[in-house]
């Protein structure tokens, strides 16, 4: 499915809807969530959703997709601080799980998160975002399709293009969450907002399937929805976006 929003606040209704939804037809289910500038209205909108008191989180899992290496989990730069803020300190306890940024043996502690997921049966709803690159988690371009959960080596564009959000210098290491683990997922939402994403988002959903857009796999899924808004959605022909329909 593909659909266009008015704006990211629209969107990340929608997608908080998409996230009730699921929770409400399977109370345990496992999601994966993704960080970003992106993802906030969503958070936002999924805290609001939780206050009518129909939507069961207790039984649920979730995961990130992510995390930097070499950090502590109480820097303003990594995940876990952002998903405090964002929306595990709103809704209460939850079984939520992110990779350990200053783990002793990185290598170790993701083969340990692919473990964990694999556990509960892999992920019943992924949220995505993604990079100018087509990276999707910290799958930088290049990264083998049958990847999973492993500690990744991060593009200078990304680290850059990190670096002017959080105000300082980004990390080069990250666990992420590999593709095949995200291809595995029963539905996969992937989500985009801003003119920059055009390009990519048509490289990703009607070029080649190739390494050197991580996203592009994306086009194998069964399950895949589509989120972006008014100013994503111009650089992408109308007979393109029905093709997701």
């Amino acid at each position: 499915m593909f659909k266009i929003e008015e704006d990211s606040q629209k969107l990340g209704q929608t997608a908080a809807v998409i996230i009730a939804r699921q929770l409400i037809k399977k109370p345990n289910s496992v999601i994966a969530l993704p960080t970003g500038v992106t993802p906030i209205p969503m958070y936002n909108a999924f805290v609001e959703l939780m206050k009518y008191g129909i939507v069961p989180v207790e039984d649920a899992h979730f995961f990130n997709l992510d995390e930097y290496v070499g950090l502590t989990k109480n820097d303003p730069m990594s995940f876990a601080y952002y998903m405090d803020k964002h929306f595990l300190s709103k809704i209460g306890v939850i079984k939520h799980e992110i990779p350990l940024t200053n783990a002793k043996d990185p290598e170790k502690e993701a083969q340990n998160y692919e473990g964990k997921i694999k556990a509960l049966g892999g992920f019943d709803l992924c949220f995505l975002g993604i990079g100018i690159d087509g990276h999707i988690g910290f799958n930088e371009p290049g990264t083998p399709f049958s990847s999973i959960t492993h500690v990744a080596k991060l593009q200078p564009s990304t680290i850059k293009r990190n670096s002017k959000e959080f105000g300082k210098e980004v990390p080069n290491l990250a666990i992420t969450v590999g593709i095949k683990t995200i291809m595995h997922s029963h539905h996969i939402v992937l989500m985009a907002t801003g003119t920059e994403k055009s390009d990519i988002l048509n490289k990703t959903l009607f070029g080649e399937v190739t390494t050197s857009v991580p996203a592009s796999v994306l086009q194998l899924h069964p399950n895949l929805t589509i989120l972006v808004d008014k100013e994503c959605a111009k650089g992408i022909t109308t007979t393109n976006a029905r093709s997701f329909r």
